[in-house]
């Protein structure tokens, strides 16, 4: 990978089309349901018309779950920390804006990008997609933590020791 994709959000800001870093243990954190409290917008989700747009613009109102703070926090020093969310493109600047006020550490944020492969479809195949591009970047992802089992189960069938968290979002 010679260029930083275009959905990739790097904390220190780095310029655009700037070389990826190179590789080194990689812990992956969900945002929704892991470290934002997005139960406030679930009912944009009911019924039989989903208004996504109306959930995710809602995301800079969510609270932090205190727990997902202190575990992004405690990831050692020598680990990058990459929230790989299904959030789409368009709420990028509240996403970022709301990571910085809530001070949730980080060093990447990857969202669905704007068109092309992962901006549509299952959100285990854009996360499954992003996994690749990790490793092609050289990082060793050595957690994956997350409050959809699909993803869980799609992080361990990739080999990815994978942590589930319970939000009460995708009950099956």
């Amino acid at each position: 990978m010679t260029t930083t994709p275009d959905n990739w959000y790097f904390a220190d800001g780095g310029p655009d089309g700037a070389p990826a870093p190179v590789g080194g243990p990689l812990v992956i954190f969900d945002l929704d349901g892991v470290i934002s409290d997005a139960t406030h917008r679930q009912h944009f989700l009911r019924g039989a018309r989903k208004d996504w747009r109306g959930f995710f613009t809602s995301a800079h109102l969510d609270p932090p779950y205190e727990s997902g703070l202190a575990l992004t926090a405690s990831v050692s020093e020598d680990h990058t920390v990459a929230i790989l969310t299904a959030r789409p493109h368009y709420v990028g600047a509240i996403t970022r804006s709301w990571l910085a006020a809530n001070e949730v550490r980080h060093d990447l944020l990857i969202m669905r990008p704007r068109h092309g492969r992962g901006s549509g479809g299952p959100s285990a195949d854009y996360k499954r997609h992003e996994l690749g591009r990790l490793r092609a970047a050289g990082y060793e992802i050595t957690v994956a933590i997350d409050d959809d089992e699909r993803i869980i189960e799609m992080f361990r069938a990739e080999g990815v020791l994978a942590f589930y968290t319970h939000s009460g979002y995708y009950e099956r």
